[in-house]
C-alpha cells in the first residue's frame, strides 16, 4: 500500500510538470509573424479602441497589420489576418503603391477549405463598401442626421492555392463580389474533388450560409 501511494505520488508530480510546458487551451493568445504564441488575457483597449493582450509583464494591441492570428478565450474563436478583396483590382493597387489593410476574419471552419465570417459597421472604420456609404447617407437624411448602427456579416471562402472570395453576405455587395451564380460556381470548384460531397451539393437547393458551411464542414471531414 505505501508503495503505491508513492508510486501515485511521482506519477502526480510528472503530470503536473508535464502540464506546465504544455499550451493551456484556456488562454488567450497571440500568433505573431515568427510563428511565436503569446499567451495572456484580452481586454478592450480603452484609449485607442479595439483589443489588447494583457500578460504577466507587459500588454500587445491586438493589431491584424501586426500579427497573424489571435485567439479569444472567453469566447473560444480564433481570428486570423486577412486583406480582403478590395474595389481596386490586385496588380492596380500594387501599381499605385497602395499599402494593403488588414482585418481580423473570424474563422468559422478550418480546414483544407477555411470559411470565415466578418462583421462591420456603418459606424466604425469599416464602411469600405458602395453600399455601406449608401446606407449611412440614407440613414443620416431619414433621422435627421442621428446615425443609426447598422451591422452587416460576410463570410468568405479560402483553399490552399486560391484567394481570399466572399461567398455569402448579408449586404448587397461586397467589395471583389461575384454575381450569386458565379459565387455558386465557386463553391462546385472548391468541392470539386471529393465526388460525394459533391453530389451532395448538386441535390442542395438553397445557396445560404448554412448550406455553405455544412458542405465545407462534410469536406473538411472526409479529408481528415
Amino acid at each position: 500500500m505505501h508503495i503505491r501511494s508513492i508510486t501515485f505520488f511521482f506519477l502526480l508530480i510528472f503530470s503536473l510538470s508535464g502540464n506546465a510546458h504544455s499550451p493551456s487551451k484556456d488562454k488567450s493568445y497571440i500568433v505573431t509573424k515568427t510563428n511565436d504564441t503569446i499567451y495572456g488575457k484580452i481586454k478592450v483597449n480603452i484609449l485607442i479602441g479595439g483589443l489588447k493582450l494583457i500578460t504577466a509583464d507587459t500588454s500587445y494591441v491586438i493589431n491584424p497589420n501586426i500579427y497573424l492570428a489571435y485567439y479569444n478565450a472567453k469566447k473560444k474563436a480564433v481570428y486570423r489576418s486577412k486583406v480582403l478583396p478590395g474595389f481596386i483590382p490586385e496588380k492596380l493597387a500594387k501599381k499605385l503603391s497602395l499599402a494593403e489593410k488588414a482585418d481580423w476574419l473570424k474563422c468559422i471552419e478550418d480546414g483544407e477549405i477555411k470559411l470565415y465570417e466578418y462583421k462591420h459597421s456603418n459606424l466604425g472604420n469599416n464602411a469600405d463598401n458602395v453600399l455601406d456609404v449608401a446606407c449611412t447617407i440614407s440613414s443620416v437624411i431619414a433621422t435627421s442626421g442621428a446615425i443609426p448602427n447598422i451591422e452587416f456579416t460576410n463570410w468568405y471562402v479560402e483553399k490552399e492555392g486560391t484567394q481570399l472570395t466572399p461567398i455569402i453576405y448579408s449586404s448587397f455587395t461586397v467589395a471583389g463580389s461575384k454575381p450569386r451564380k458565379e459565387r455558386k460556381e465557386l463553391l462546385r470548384s472548391l468541392l470539386a474533388d471529393n465526388g460525394k460531397v459533391s453530389q451532395n451539393y448538386s441535390q442542395t437547393k438553397p445557396f445560404t450560409f448554412k448550406t455553405v458551411q455544412t458542405l465545407i464542414q462534410e469536406y473538411n471531414i472526409s479529408k481528415t
